[in-house]
């Protein structure tokens, strides 16, 4: 089964390694890339822990600072590999959204956070904590600018209609991607989509897909299971 990665390069990556055990061909076409929005950064001296909401902000936060010696407390698994591969010793994994990393930290026993996130987020996670009387300090310091066109490969396998299952992993992802689509004349009848949320699949639901499933949670491996469950028949 051929499927299509549209997150950032980094992140498709590390995702065709894993469909490539399993059997499964994966192509790539990143929707954005990661750019970096500050230079240099010093954390507040009272920080008690950080929070990551994805090994984007992980490998950029990696960049700015050499702390590794704060917990980092990680929206899902997925990011906290990204966190132990960077040198973070003490790393938690919460469910794989933000309420339940909102969750790990008022269970933490932490006051004080530091949350590098990038420009765009799903979900308040510093309302939700500051109501609950914890402290968060935030800084954007990565952005995701889209990348253009699809490489060459793809845009053939979409115009023949040999893409089987397209992955889409937000709803500005999802707008863009829609906006490609849009009068290219690709083959979309035998191509099913992949959304990690309803959300994400609301801008490409008149694209011309035909399935739209959606991730039975809204993290990475959700996304994984959902991808290997339609390879074989049962998620079509």
């Amino acid at each position: 089964m051929k499927v299509l990665l549209t997150r950032p390069l980094d992140s498709s990556r590390a995702l065709a390694e894993a469909l490539e055990d399993e059997g499964i061909d994966p192509m790539i076409w990143p929707l954005t890339r990661i750019v970096p929005t500050v230079a240099t950064l010093k954390l507040p001296p009272n920080t008690g822990g950080l929070l990551f909401t994805s090994a984007n902000g992980v490998r950029a936060l990696a960049a700015l600072t050499k702390r590794r010696d704060l917990p980092a407390l990680c929206v899902g698994k997925a990011t906290a590999e990204a966190a132990r591969n960077a040198g973070y010793r003490d790393c938690f994994a919460a469910g794989g959204d933000a309420r339940a990393l909102a969750d790990l930290a008022q269970r933490s026993g932490i006051r004080d956070f530091f949350h590098p996130r990038g420009r765009d987020t799903a979900g308040d996670l510093k309302t939700w904590l500051t109501e609950s009387g914890l402290r968060v300090t935030e800084a954007v310091v990565y952005r995701a600018e889209e990348t253009g066109p699809p490489p060459a490969p793809v845009a053939a396998a979409l115009a023949r209609g040999s893409v089987d299952l397209v992955t889409i992993w937000s709803h500005r992802a999802g707008a863009i991607l829609a906006r490609h689509l849009t009068g290219a004349g690709h083959r979309l009848d035998n191509t099913g989509l992949l959304a990690i949320s309803p959300a994400a699949a609301e801008p490409l639901e008149a694209a011309g897909f035909h399935r739209i499933v959606i991730a039975e949670a809204p993290n990475v491996t959700a996304m994984l299971a959902a991808i290997q469950a339609y390879s074989t028949g049962a998620g079509q």
